[in-house]
């Protein structure tokens, strides 16, 4: 489950922090949180980070994704979307 997730925008860097929380009853591994960027709807961009270690049933691990590469800004956007794919 995530919670409290916003976009963080300054100069040509832009992230998207949160919180994660397992909620099944067996650890969880191999996670990784996307981001994937839009503009008027449309797909234009897609970001991701892992979650190191894993994360115990009832247990939260606060994430950041780092959007746009070096000195590169991400691609123009106007909304995004959050999940949390793999795990194991």
């Amino acid at each position: 489950m995530l919670s409290d997730v916003e976009e963080q925008k300054t100069d040509k860097r832009v992230a998207v922090i949160g919180t994660l929380k397992n909620t099944g009853s067996r650890p969880a591994r191999g996670l990784q949180v996307e981001v994937e960027l839009f503009q008027k709807n449309k797909f234009v961009d897609q970001y991701s980070t892992y979650i190191s270690g894993s994360v115990g049933p009832g247990e939260t691990r606060h994430f950041k994704v780092a959007c746009g590469c070096g000195d590169s800004p991400p691609a123009d956007h106007d909304s995004f979307k959050v999940q949390v794919r793999g795990g194991y």
